[in-house]
């Protein structure tokens, strides 16, 4: 790495136990209870990436990409 360059790294995830069946669907069928679900997806985390991005990429080549 060139002198005076610093390596940057930025990871964003949620741990959130429902993050995984909202973004891509979920459950479809009965669950052991009787329970009947049909659940579509609801995509947040791609569609804020995707709306963002534009911003992040300037601020990348602002503040940490090498000039």
């Amino acid at each position: 790495m060139a002198a005076g360059l610093q390596r940057r790294r930025a990871v964003v995830f949620t741990d959130a136990p429902q993050s995984h069946r909202l973004e891509y669907g979920g459950f479809l069928g009965v669950d052991s209870l009787g329970r009947q679900y049909r659940q579509p997806p609801y995509p947040h985390i791609e569609p804020a990436f995707r709306q963002t991005e534009p911003a992040f990429l300037q601020a990348l080549q602002r503040e940490a990409l090498p000039r």
